[in-house]
């Protein structure tokens, strides 16, 4: 197995005892003539040590020291420096064909675009397959193939031809999220799994409010022991939301591309609904990718966040009560429900389109997240 382990403080420039003895010549305006016959060193081999081709032996370090009066241990340490500076070297360009070779199978099968946006990768192959790495929290080739075999769940999903997605995007999207998660130090409470019907209230009341709505959803999600992240997401990764467990905490992530409150405030709890019915610490991450046909733990998570916001019976009710009512009539009664429940109306607008399959509908709340 290939181990990622490197030393950082590799030279850049190996410098010869020579180059020492050369300025000091220079310092005495002394030729190289004059110093061999002082000294008592041949001039070819006093001439192959100044120009690096010979390395200096103890015993020319000490006449040396008597003619130009430099300490002959102060030499033989820049030889010995130099010996060493060298094999570093040597070791480097050893190290930096064995990271190409990483690097050409890395790249066939995670996003080089996505981790180049993220700062993953910055331009500099050692490094950069050193970081893509610690992203997926492997040490070699080997484990990293084992790790992508697991990845069962991205073909679970099935989407409908709408959609194009790229496993390598995705792939790479999950894992830097998990990362992001290991690295995150937000001051998170014990996680109860009894908690899920005061969490879905306390949302409710951030997502009605709609003020400081992502740093508000952060501070609750916390207190119930969740970590939450909005995370950017690159190529043809169609997600919304995921959630996932690291350590003892769950975690909830939702992506920039989420433009109006009733789909963040959907997608948020519908992942709630994941972390209180489905996930497991040993588990496997549930994403959610638009327009998929649906398995029957992504239908629970929706009928979950439908319920958390108006029970089903309620809003059956509603539907039922206005049938009659013309879609761009239908404002005040939107916004009576959405009172009665204390939810913030536009969850309700969102959900009716969806319902009617009419969503041009002209918006008569506030969509965007505040």
């Amino acid at each position: 197995m290939t181990k990622f382990s490197f030393n950082q403080a590799l030279p850049f420039e190996a410098t010869h005892v020579g180059e020492v003895i050369k300025d000091e010549l220079a310092a005495r305006d002394m030729k190289q003539s004059e110093l061999a016959e002082l000294t008592g060193i041949q001039k070819s081999i006093l001439n192959d040590v100044i120009k690096g081709k010979r390395s200096l032996t103890p015993e020319m370090a000490l006449l040396l020291e008597n003619v130009l009066g430099v300490s002959a241990t102060f030499l033989m340490n820049i030889q010995t420096q130099y010996e060493l500076d060298c094999a570093k070297k040597s070791e480097r360009v050893v190290e930096q064909a064995k990271m190409l070779e990483i690097w050409n199978v890395l790249k066939e099968h995670v996003s080089i675009a996505f981790f180049r946006k993220a700062g993953i990768v910055k331009g500099n192959i050692v490094e950069d397959v050193k970081r893509i790495c610690e992203v997926f929290g492997v040490e070699n080739l080997d484990e990293f193939f084992g790790l992508k075999a697991e990845e069962k769940e991205l073909y679970y999903y099935r989407k409908s031809e709408k959609v194009t997605t790229n496993p390598a995007d995705i792939f790479s999207w999950k894992f830097y999220c998990y990362y992001l998660s290991r690295q995150d130090n937000s001051p998170l409470k014990t996680f109860v799994k009894d908690d899920a019907e005061s969490l879905t209230k306390e949302l409710n009341r951030v997502f009605r409010d709609n003020s400081e709505t992502i740093r508000k959803t952060c501070e609750v999600l916390n207190r119930y022991g969740i970590r939450f992240m909005v995370v950017n997401k690159v190529g043809q990764v169609p997600v919304d939301g995921m959630s996932f467990w690291i350590g003892e905490n769950p975690t909830i992530v939702v992506t920039e591309r989420i433009a109006s409150i009733d789909n963040l405030a959907f997608t948020i709890l519908h992942e709630v609904g994941h972390v209180y019915n489905h996930l497991t610490q040993d588990g496997k991450a549930m994403i959610e990718l638009s327009d998929e046909r649906k398995d029957s733990k992504e239908t629970e998570a929706d009928n979950f966040a439908l319920n958390a916001v108006v029970p089903s019976g309620e809003w059956k009710k509603f539907m039922a009560r206005t049938r009659d009512v013309v879609p761009y009539k239908i404002a005040s009664h939107i916004k009576e429900e959405a009172d009665k429940h204390e939810v913030n109306p536009q969850i309700l607008f969102g959900r009716y389109k969806h319902d009617i399959g009419i969503y041009k509908i002209k918006n008569c709340f506030e969509t965007r997240i505040l």
